[in-house]
């Protein structure tokens, strides 16, 4: 018997649309033979899965279903989709715990931390791992670029700092672009991550949870185009 997926994309923030692009991949990938999948669009003013014939089927939340044709549907387990919040930053993950359902990302607590840039280079640094030098500004404050010119060395990258894209971010090289940056960063949160550059190859490793077993994934080195993140 088949288990019934929901797939969830979309969002609340400006990540959205990232969403929404990865969805088409995850969609084509997801083996239909051995499921069901239900795809959920949450926006911030409704949740619903669009039914085959273009109408909003509306999510109860009180169990997370569906009724559709006259049939209540349940899931087996989610596919979390969203980059940005309520996705990545532990909100969807804690609804979810209450709701009994499992799900395809970390647990609440650990996206909640990681979606945050600042908790995650302060965990790390407790941890006794080596993190750049960074100022974590607020947009109450009115930041401004000459003060933080003072603060750091150049070049550095100034990022919203809760995000899970590259939205909203720069890599400046010049003093006297920080203003500019900072614009950009605060269009996208009310708090932002300022870190210095280093120099050197990025590597990312995936890991993922298979019952008791932990599966480590390739090592992939990440190179970038030049053009791909604004700089100033």
């Amino acid at each position: 018997m088949k288990k019934v997926i929901a797939f969830v994309t979309g969002g609340y923030s400006s990540e959205a649309e990232v969403s929404y692009k990865s969805a088409i991949t995850m969609e084509a990938e997801v083996d239909k033979n051995m499921y069901d999948v239900y795809r959920i669009d949450i926006t911030p003013s409704e949740w619903f899965h669009p039914g085959k014939d273009g109408k909003r089927i509306p999510v109860d939340k009180n169990d997370f279903s569906l009724q559709v044709n006259g049939k209540k549907i349940v899931f087996d387990a989610v596919l979390i989709g969203i980059h940005g919040t309520p996705g990545e930053d532990g909100k969807l993950q804690g609804y979810f715990d209450l709701m009994n359902l499992p799900y395809t990302t970390c647990n609440a607590a650990t996206s909640a931390i990681t979606f945050n840039k600042r908790y995650t280079v302060a965990v790390a640094a407790f941890a006794g791992i080596s993190v750049s030098n960074s100022v974590h500004l607020f947009k109450q404050d009115n930041p401004k670029g000459a003060e933080l010119a003072r603060r750091v060395t150049m070049p550095v990258f100034v990022k919203p700092n809760n995000g899970g894209s590259s939205i909203g971010m720069s890599k400046v090289n010049r003093k006297e672009d920080l203003d500019a940056a900072l614009q950009k960063a605060f269009k996208e949160d009310n708090e932002v991550l300022v870190e210095e550059f280093i120099s050197g190859r990025e590597f990312t490793v995936g890991v993922f949870r298979k019952s008791a077993e932990i599966i480590v994934l390739p090592i992939t080195e990440v190179r970038t185009l030049k053009k791909s993140l604004r700089q100033f």
